[in-house]
């Protein structure tokens, strides 16, 4: 594995992090956080306190608030996923695998923006701006960035597969050369006979 690939790994894992950690967030918050063994984790709503409140402010029930941020948990999920997909194929795969990365993490792009786009409806909506919206608009740049340096990255054929090439050339060119050495000699010996 090359640097380049070790460079696009630890940064798309950094974002399949932070988009996972995201959806942890707009899940886990509203509800007061989850308990695991002896943890509390997300139990501080201050990540969300604006987004309820802007939501409260448009008239939304607690149904329809948890179903906001169910979209939201979803899309960033949905995007972590996808670009964990993608960063595998582009680190591990080969050169067809590496091209079919691309569009996976151009649907993780997709749904941060969708995610993005609903956070701004409902905060400029509620006359609210929040540290959710700085968190959605941050991942939608990063991921915007990551993409663009993916897309003018260029993508060379795995090693492995010219050395295959070149010795099948190899086995090819000396089965020719050997079989026009037996039809040579076998063409020698019958101008032999007839001779004789």
């Amino acid at each position: 594995m090359n640097s380049s690939r070790l460079y696009y790994a630890s940064m798309m894992l950094f974002w399949v992090c932070y988009l996972s950690l995201l959806a942890l967030v707009v899940t886990y918050a509203p509800q007061g956080g989850i308990s695991l063994a002896v943890l509390t984790l997300f139990a501080d709503a201050g990540l969300v306190d604006s987004a309820i409140a802007a939501m409260r402010a448009i008239g939304l029930s607690p149904l329809s608030q948890s179903v906001v941020f169910g979209l939201l948990g979803g899309f960033s999920a949905a995007s972590a996923g996808l670009l964990l997909f993608a960063m595998m194929f582009f680190v591990f795969g080969e050169e067809r695998e590496q091209r079919e990365a691309r569009p996976l993490a151009q649907g993780a792009v997709a749904c941060t923006a969708a995610a993005s786009m609903l956070t701004t409806v409902v905060f400029f909506a509620g006359g609210q701006a929040g540290t959710l919206l700085a968190l959605e608009f941050g991942a939608l740049g990063g991921l915007f960035l990551t993409i663009m340096s993916l897309s003018q990255s260029r993508i060379e054929p795995d090693g492995a597969g010219d050395e295959g090439i070149g010795e099948l050339d190899r086995v090819i060119a000396d089965h020719a050369a050997n079989h026009a050495a037996f039809s040579a000699q076998l063409a020698s010996i019958s101008r032999q006979g007839t001779r004789s």
